[in-house]
This record gives structure tokens, C-alpha cells and sequence, in this order.
């Protein structure tokens, strides 16, 4: 079946003609949401992966990969494969490496060959959510069982002094579904330094680990 017959016509029609080179459309996936179903929105993944190329624009890049990401576990080969074959076509922009790694990891496409030296790293970050872009692709290098990558997440820990950063760094660690996440957090079971809370100290590092162990075993 195709793409048109799963969406309204008034999605199809957004999707055929929409400008991906424009920045216009970086929210066209929360446009989708708001005017299709479930199954629409997993297959709209598959029809725009198939117009993204190399002058597609970041923001619109980031949306897809954030959809992608979001929908991983709904997606069926073919639209994987094509979500592959458009990260081959789009270049990858550091600003969007969480969401562009995400998306890589959370679907099991391994395309690091490509990756081979343009990803910079830069292990200055002090947590995961700014200007870590070395962090996300070590995520997405380990979850394919890289040599040497859960090692590297562990020793960025490890260097890390800060209670809150320590305890955002492990429960991003903890997320990850791959060989040797569950050593590195066992390490920190004892560890009474603590993370911020706006009204005084929080909760410690052990008692984050031992939440952050807790949904691993149920997962």
C-alpha cells in the first residue's frame, strides 16, 4: 500500500509539496500529529524520508530525526531502510546530534562507516543536553557494541565532579540498551554526592542509580 493510503488527503498533499530546503517546515511532523492517525504518522516517516537530500534544511532534519526516534519501535523495514538511505543523502549538523543519533540508535541502523570522521569530538560538555554531540555518538556507538565506547561514556563519568552533571550523565547512560550500562551503574550504587533540586539538595547519586537500575530491570 502506498503512503496515500494511509493519510487524509490534506496530509499527503502538505507532504508531496512541502519545501524541505525551508526552515518553514521544521515543524511539519507536529503539523502531521495534530492532522492524522498513528498509523499516518509512521508512514509519513517513510515519505519524507524518501524527498530529504543534502539541501534539505537542519531544522527540518532534526524534526525528522526526532520523529524517527519517537516512532522507532513502530517502524516497519522499509520505512527503516529508508530513514537509512536519507541519512546517507543529508549531512549530519552537530547542533542536531542528539535527536540525529537518537534516531540511529533507536532503530539499529548502523552506518558508521559514514560517520568516520565527521563527527568532532569534543569531551568538554558537562552534561547531556548542551553542546554534546561527542556524547550522543558514543551512545549510538555503543548500542552497536563498538569496542571501546561504553568505556569512553564511563570515563566521561567518572572525570565528571559535579553531583548534578555525574547524575544526568548516568541516568542518559542508563537509557541505553546495550552490554556493560549496568557495570558502570553499579559502580555509583554508594554514591553519596548529590544533585540540585530548586528547593535545597536532592536526591544522591546512589539513590538516582538505584531508580535508574530499578527501570532497566523492568524494561
Amino acid at each position: 500500500m502506498d503512503f496515500a493510503d494511509y493519510c487524509p488527503p490534506i496530509v499527503v498533499e502538505r507532504v508531496q509539496k512541502a519545501d524541505l530546503a525551508s526552515g518553514e517546515n521544521s515543524g511539519l511532523f507536529s503539523w502531521i500529529a495534530n492532522e492524522a492517525e498513528l498509523e499516518c504518522q509512521v508512514h509519513a516517516i517513510k515519505a519524507v524520508a524518501e524527498r530529504l537530500n543534502a539541501e534539505s534544511h537542519p531544522q527540518v532534519i532534526d524534526d525528522f530525526s526526532n520523529s524517527v526516534a519517537t516512532y522507532a519501535r513502530l517502524l516497519p523495514p522499509e520505512a527503516v531502510a529508508s530513514v537509512r538511505a536519507a541519512y546517507l543523502r543529508f549531512p549530519y549538523f552537530e547542533a542536531n546530534a542528539s535527536d540525529y543519533f537518537a534516531a540511529l540508535r533507536l532503530t539499529g541502523i548502523d552506518i558508521r562507516g559514514h560517520l568516520r570522521g565527521k563527527v568532532r569530538e569534543d569531551w568538554a560538555f558537562t552534561q547531556p543536553r548542551r553542546d554534546a554531540a561527542t556524547w550522543h555518538y558514543y551512545m549510538y556507538l555503543a548500542s552497536l557494541g563498538e569496542p571501546g565506547a561504553i568505556d569512553a561514556l564511563a570515563a566521561k563519568i567518572a572525570a565528571t565532579d559535579n553531583g548534578n552533571d555525574a547524575t544526568n550523565l548516568l541516568q542518559s547512560l542508563s537509557e541505553l540498551k546495550a552490554e556493560g550500562v549496568t557495570e558502570v551503574l553499579n559502580l555509583y550504587k554508594n554514591d553519596q554526592r548529590r544533585a540540585d533540586d530548586p528547593e535545597g539538595p536532592g536526591m544522591t547519586i546512589a539513590e538516582s542509580v538505584a531508580v535508574f537500575l530499578q527501570m532497566r530491570s523492568v524494561q
